[in-house]
């Protein structure tokens, strides 16, 4: 395939977003390290991260047509195709210090298995990008319709087509509250640290959601984090805690 359905456009600005996020949040240099895309799709943001980093590593489940060219102009940058399930084979353990996982959980069969597969693959201390749909925002943000993720997923989609809705099977992702997401890495082990405010330069790319995000450039950020659990996606800086 040449280009994922979501398309190419801003692949560079997210990139770009995940970078400043991740300098504010983390206050050193992560530069100098091994970072890895998981759910890289057609390698747009990989291919920008490789302009300011030492190494990047893209993985996804499926090979994309663009990935030989985008390897011809970054030589520090290579893609694997595989799942989450197959990282340890793909990669050393411990070798990564920095992971980007990008509106990815929400379309895996095992979101709690795939934090448990970057943990092994990341360096103690390494940190992750982590960034994902809110289950509780009234707006799926993935065919952008209203209340069809709240109901069970053949009556949605069978209501979909029958008011004449040609995404019904785009319907095929899975979100959770904020509170199920911050279980899920406390089972796996991680620390973590909410970061509303970086979506504001990141954008939470749901419907509603760039009205969501311009209101809250303007009110304290203490109320503005308050509102995590009802906004529309989350960005977490997850890092595993050193041995």
């Amino acid at each position: 395939m040449t280009d994922p359905r979501w398309g190419q456009d801003g692949r560079d600005r997210k990139a770009e977003a995940i970078l400043a996020t991740l300098k504010e949040h983390c206050r050193r240099d992560l530069t100098l390290g091994v970072w890895l895309d998981v759910g890289c799709g057609s390698g747009g943001v990989a291919a920008t991260l490789a302009a300011h980093v030492e190494q990047v590593i893209g993985v996804d489940p499926e090979p994309w047509i663009r990935w030989q060219a985008l390897c011809d102009e970054r030589p520090n940058l290579a893609f694997h195709a595989g799942s989450y399930r197959d990282l340890t084979n793909l990669l050393a353990s411990e070798s990564i210090d920095v992971v980007v996982c990008n509106q990815v959980y929400e379309h895996v069969d095992d979101p709690a298995a795939l934090l448990q597969a970057i943990r092994r693959v990341m360096k103690p201390g390494g940190v992750c990008y982590f960034a994902g749909p809110n289950l509780l925002w009234p707006i799926e943000p993935h065919v952008f319709w209203p209340f069809v993720h709240w109901l069970p997923r053949r009556f949605a989609q069978h209501w979909m087509r029958r008011l004449g809705s040609r995404q019904a099977d785009d319907l095929d992702a899975w979100s959770r509250s904020y509170w199920g997401l911050t279980r899920l890495f406390r089972r796996v082990g991680y620390q973590y640290t909410g970061a509303i405010h970086a979506r504001l330069r990141a954008g939470a790319g749901v419907a509603g959601a760039a009205r969501f995000l311009r209101m809250s450039a303007h009110v304290p950020r203490g109320f503005v984090t308050a509102l995590t659990p009802i906004s529309p996606g989350f960005v977490f800086i997850l890092t595993k805690p050193p041995e």
